[in-house]
């Protein structure tokens, strides 16, 4: 029989690492073998101590494995991270009976190209954001599918996951959705109305078969479009003169490690709305 293996990601800090000590006894008392992160796409099973901003670290350091993931959370909000501290014992339990689900979060992808074409990709599970790199207004077109919806000023457009709508779309005025909704959402960032300009002021839901493109423009015939910055999950990840950016949902998933004790809306009643 194979020996199964797994992974540790850890903030560090001395919490964490007295948490990664318990695992790393528990499991090989279980005959699990840990590995290092050259491997970690290969293991079967990863654990992530830390806050929801640790899952998204992990994430991008190693895209979006196959293997589950275990949230053991000792950050604050624990969207994602589902395990408290004190509950590690109990989570033991569950692993060795099995008694657990997997819940799969759609990931988002965005191809960003410049003048002279393809620049490249990057993958998020919570939003991508197309904005300004400075202070003055950005303006950008923007289609869903093959058909041009709106032209926009403001600060930027952010479009995000289910999973994603409890983070900065939030702060944005955007909607929450359960996770379990397969959709993107576009949300506007102080987009300017008045006798000059039109914009999309209020968030929109497309199903997931849709792609979405953004193409800065500049404000007048004849100048040029303004520098844009794209992020994705809070890191910058392109600038300067973008063409485009066409964003679709991912091929990729997050692969959440659940217990029956989750509730998605808990989490907002206690997290959010207090």
């Amino acid at each position: 029989m194979q020996t199964k293996e797994y992974f540790v990601f850890s903030n560090g800090g001395e919490v964490n690492d007295e948490i990664e000590g318990r695992i790393e006894e528990k499991m090989t008392k279980s005959g699990w073998r840990p590995v290092g992160i050259e491997h970690a796409n290969d293991a079967d099973l990863i654990y992530c101590i830390g806050g929801d901003g640790a899952l998204l670290r992990l994430l991008r350091g190693i895209g979006f494995p196959d293997a589950p993931i275990v949230g053991i959370n000792t950050g604050h909000l624990g969207f994602f991270q589902e395990i408290p501290v004190d509950g590690l014992d109990d989570f033991f339990d569950k692993l060795e009976k099995g008694d657990y689900t997997i819940q799969d979060y759609i990931g988002i992808k965005a191809d960003i190209y410049g003048k002279d074409g393809f620049i490249k990709s990057c993958e998020a599970i919570n939003e991508v954001v197309i904005r300004g790199d400075g202070e003055r207004l950005m303006h950008m077109g923007m289609k869903i599918g093959d058909q041009e919806i709106t032209r926009f000023s403001g600060d930027g457009v952010l479009i995000c996951t289910p999973a994603g709508s409890t983070a900065y779309n939030y702060s944005l005025g955007g909607a929450i959705v359960d996770p379990s909704v397969d959709m993107l959402q576009i949300t506007p960032m102080a987009p300017v109305n008045n006798s000059a300009y039109r914009s999309l002021s209020t968030s929109i839901i497309m199903p997931t078969k849709t792609s979405i493109e953004l193409y800065p423009e500049a404000p007048k015939k004849g100048e040029i479009p303004k520098n844009a910055v794209i992020i994705e999950d809070g890191g910058i990840v392109a600038g300067g003169c973008i063409h485009k950016v066409v964003v679709r949902v991912s091929e990729k998933k997050a692969r959440i490690v659940r217990f029956s004790s989750y509730h998605f809306w808990d989490k907002v009643r206690d997290k959010i709305i207090g």
